[in-house]
């Protein structure tokens, strides 16, 4: 590379340069804007449904019906199967993200093999830690718990308190 052109890239105000300016701001600012939280799903390690809970309404709909809520673990299952083909390292894919024109959707699959799914607007940034909280909730309030059987949906009044508490109070929760 020649000086002049050392010189064109390194100016901040550079066509190049400003424009990288640009994104790295849109990063940084990304990271606070309001977005909304739509719905969380809770799947146990054989696959069947714990938890459920929506924070904003888009379709006019009941709580998810069976089929709803099988064609959410089956794609899960064939989107963890397909990162983990593709993925140039061989190790376990255990949380990813991806985003369409319309919604994000995160996914965390804990030791327990437990699957826990957010879906937010697509202008959210990846959420792999608030998944991390939101398993930790489960552990102090249900497997924790004696008093709670472990099979089953999760029907705990004080745990969807706290991971209603604990979504609404995350910075991207749309108020």
């Amino acid at each position: 590379m020649d000086k002049e052109t050392a010189k064109f890239i390194s100016t901040p105000y550079s066509d190049i340069g400003y424009w990288r300016l640009l994104f790295e701001l849109d990063c940084i600012l990304g990271a606070f804007k309001c977005m909304t939280v739509y719905n969380l799903y809770i799947y146990g390690k054989n696959g069947d449904n714990l938890y459920y809970h929506e924070w904003a309404k888009t379709k006019q709909s009941e709580y998810p019906s069976d089929d709803h809520l099988k064609l959410m673990r089956g794609m899960l299952i064939g989107l963890k199967g397909f990162c983990r083909k593709i993925s140039p390292l061989d190790y376990e894919i255990n949380r990813f993200s991806y985003v369409t024109n319309t919604y994000r959707l995160h996914f965390y699959e804990t030791p327990t093999l437990m699957r826990i799914v957010l879906i937010t607007d697509n202008s959210c940034t990846p959420m792999h830690e608030e998944l991390e909280g939101i398993f930790q909730i489960y552990t102090k309030y249900v497997s924790q718990n004696p008093l709670i059987k472990l099979e089953g949906p999760i029907k705990s009044q004080i745990f969807s308190e706290k991971v209603d508490q604990y979504v609404q109070s995350l910075p991207v929760f749309n108020k």
